[in-house]
Order: C-alpha cells, then structure tokens, then sequence
C-alpha cells in the first residue's frame, strides 16, 4: 500500500505537548494498530518531518546501502537518525512531542500540518510564513519546467 498524504491544517500543542495526528491522515494508513506509529525528527528546513514508520524503515534500508567506511556517509545517516524518535499515537491519535524537537522548529502552541506525499511536515505557522521557499512563486513557468518529472 502507498501512503499518501496532502492538504495543510492548523492544530494546537495540548499542555502536555502532544499534538493529534489529524484523522485524515490516521485514515489514509492503514487499520493496523502498528500504523499509528510514526518516526518524527528534524526536517531539513526548520520543521519536523513526521514519517509513518513503514516510510521510515524503506528509508532506513535505502540508508544501510551506503558504504559505511565513508566519513561523509556516516555523518549524513547520523545527523539523519540521531535527532530521531519513535512515537506511537495514544488512544486519541495523538503523539508527545518531545521538547527539543519543538525547539529546533520553534513551535510554542499553533502548528500547521502539511502533508507531503509520504510524509507529514509540522510547522510553527510563522516560521512558515517566513520561509524563503514559502515566497517561491508557484506561476506557469514552474509548473512548466516541473511537468516533464511529474
């Protein structure tokens, strides 16, 4: 089965820092208890990235390809993993979100949800709003240089 996911939502952080993993995308997994589990780490721009821990582990295996003899390749799975964490939805569909990685993104309590095909992207809504690629303009020359990939 592929996951994927779009559209954007806005949420809140409960006092606890958990944030509910929108049903509409708790739906699109599948019925599995261990579908509710999701790997959240830091994104490489400054958001987190949430991945279904079925992504998560085909991703992982792409990773244990590299030649693990190359410094470059050892630094690039470690900054990869080691800000990593396995979180499995409570009951409520919700996950607790550790704190570092709420600071790396500087999300306090509003969060934008953006799903990206295979994976969820949480964002502070104003560091959205000010990021750079935020201001790309999307016109018909974009999507025209884009169109031959998809």
């Amino acid at each position: 089965m592929i996951t994927s996911f779009a559209g954007e939502s806005r949420h809140f952080l409960d006092e606890k820092s958990r944030l509910s993993i929108p049903a509409k995308y708790r739906r699109w997994l599948s019925g599995n208890d261990a579908e509710y589990t999701f790997i959240v780490t830091k994104g490489s721009d400054p958001c987190l990235v949430v991945y279904p821990y079925t992504e998560w582990d085909i991703r992982a295996e792409n990773l244990l390809k590299l030649d693990h003899f190359k410094k470059k390749n050892r630094a690039f799975v470690r900054a990869w993993s080691r800000n990593s964490i396995r979180l499995k939805c409570d009951k409520q569909g919700r996950i607790l979100i550790p704190q570092f990685l709420l600071e790396f993104a500087g999300i306090k309590k509003e969060v934008v949800i953006i799903g990206v095909l295979n994976y969820l992207e949480i964002w502070d809504p104003d560091t959205l709003d000010q990021h750079s690629e935020s201001k790309i303009p999307l016109d018909d020359d974009y999507f025209e240089d884009l169109s031959d990939i998809v």
